[in-house]
């Protein structure tokens, strides 16, 4: 079986790879009270997943 997308396996096992993989799980922490400030302040999760400062 090929993966289309296998960059996070393939960092798991050790191998370079041609960008740091990243995971988001967009509904673990929309509950806590930090992740809704940090929220507020980026306006969307779109913008907040894509500016991290």
């Amino acid at each position: 079986m090929t993966l289309q997308n296998d960059l996070l396996l393939r960092t798991a096992r050790g191998e370079l790879t041609e960008r740091v993989p990243v995971w988001m799980m967009r509904q673990a922490g929309r509950v806590l009270p930090q992740y809704r400030v940090v929220r507020e302040r980026a306006g969307s999760f779109i913008t907040l997943a894509k500016t991290p400062n």
